[in-house]
C-alpha cells in the first residue's frame, strides 16, 4: 500500500531528472556551437631559444574532409616540405626549412572537427604567429565555413 502511494513521486522525479539532464546537454550544445569557427591562438618565445605558436578552431564538417583539404593545401604551397603524414590519425608535419609546422584534425561529432597547429622555429620570426592562424583560415576559406580570430 505504502509502495504504491510512492510511485507517483518516484515517476515524477525520474521525469523532471529527465528534464534537467537534456536541459543541461542543451545549454552544453548553445556554448559549442558559440565557439564553432572561433580561432584560439596562443604564442611563447624565449630570448634566445625556440619560439612556440598554436591556434585552433573546431569546424562543422567532417573530419575526414578537413584532413584532405589541410594534405592538399600544404602539398600545393611552395617551399613547403612534407616531414611526416599520418592518415590515420589525421596528423600531417611539414617544414619551409627554418620553421617546423603540425597539423592535427580530430573528431569530435559526425559533422564537428577540431583543427590544431602548431609551430615551432628558433630566432626572431615575428610573423609565425599569423601564419599558424592564417593557416588556419585559409583551410575554412577552402571548405566554404566561416571561421574568424577569437577576440582576445
Amino acid at each position: 500500500m505504502i509502495r504504491s502511494r510512492f510511485r507517483p513521486v518516484i515517476v515524477v522525479l525520474g521525469l523532471s531528472a529527465l528534464c534537467a539532464a537534456q536541459l543541461a546537454q542543451a545549454q552544453w550544445v548553445m556554448v559549442a556551437r558559440h565557439a564553432i569557427g572561433k580561432v584560439e591562438q596562443i604564442s611563447q618565445s624565449q630570448p634566445n631559444g625556440a619560439s612556440y605558436d598554436a591556434a585552433a578552431v573546431m569546424i562543422e564538417a567532417p573530419a575526414d574532409k578537413v584532413y584532405a583539404t589541410v594534405v592538399n593545401g600544404v602539398r600545393k604551397r611552395e617551399g613547403i616540405r612534407v616531414t611526416s603524414e599520418d592518415a590515420p590519425t589525421r596528423s600531417i608535419q611539414f617544414t619551409n626549412g627554418t620553421q617546423i609546422a603540425g597539423i592535427k584534425v580530430s573528431v569530435l561529432g559526425d559533422n564537428l572537427s577540431h583543427l590544431l597547429v602548431s609551430s615551432a622555429h628558433t630566432g626572431p620570426d615575428s610573423n609565425a604567429a599569423a601564419m599558424v592562424s592564417d593557416s588556419i583560415l585559409r583551410v575554412c576559406k577552402e571548405m566554404n565555413v566561416e571561421c574568424s580570430r577569437a577576440s582576445q
